[in-house]
């Protein structure tokens, strides 16, 4: 029985028509090249911006009972996500060798740095809010964030981000800062590197033609 079929259709309808969406995605893994891993949902964005790019989505049933040990523990599983590369052998071959930018949670909690927010929601044990805000915290260096609902003015809105920087938004489209931070250089020990181009050779220019178009 497939129990987490209900929670992808939600999450691939919340992303609406922003992004194509594909099911049990296998990927190359970055490091370990010989080896394969599955991603529940890959999305590419359309926004020509970020047309070398995609997401990866780890898609859980939290209650709860979670802590943040088993918080960390998706999100470990979640980062094994980043960088690999799309394979030709499953639903989303057209885009093989593309690799995966960002990584996000699906459902996931709120952030609470201070313990202060009255509902902790449906997702975390409120005595570990705090702690498991830290493991978010952590996981914008890691390229690992939240994908959920936010209640608005104006309604309801679904949102993308990175620890607690906005990365996309359902009413809004990409945030500029969101844009840099999964298409952009990432730190290596004191310095920053362009991952692409050192992985596949192909970043430096990318860049440079967007920034031409932009």
């Amino acid at each position: 029985m497939d129990v987490e079929l209900e929670q992808r259709k939600a999450l691939i309808a919340a992303l609406g028509d922003q992004f194509e969406c594909f099911e049990e995605v296998p990927l190359q893994h970055a490091i370990f090249t010989r080896r394969h891993i599955r991603a529940d949902i890959i999305a590419v964005p359309k926004d020509e911006r970020l047309s070398s790019y995609a997401f990866a989505f780890e898609v859980k049933l939290p209650d709860r009972s979670w802590d943040y040990s088993r918080w960390s523990n998706a999100l470990r599983q979640a980062s094994d996500y980043i960088y690999g590369a799309i394979t030709p052998d499953g639903p989303a071959r057209r885009y093989a060798g593309r690799r995966i930018s960002a990584a996000f949670m699906y459902p996931s909690p709120p952030l609470d740095p201070e313990g202060r927010l009255p509902d902790k929601g449906p997702y975390v044990r409120p005595d570990t809010s705090v702690m498991v805000t830290g493991v978010f915290h952590m996981g914008l260096h890691l390229r690992v964030g939240r994908a959920y609902w936010e209640h608005h003015k104006n309604g309801q809105r679904f949102r993308l981000s990175l620890g607690p920087n906005p990365v996309w938004c359902s009413q809004q489209g990409f945030r500029d800062q969101g844009l840099n931070l999964v298409a952009g250089k990432r730190a290596l020990g004191s310095g920053r590197i362009d991952v692409s181009a050192e992985l596949d050779g192909w970043g430096d220019t990318l860049n440079q033609q967007r920034s031409q178009n932009y």
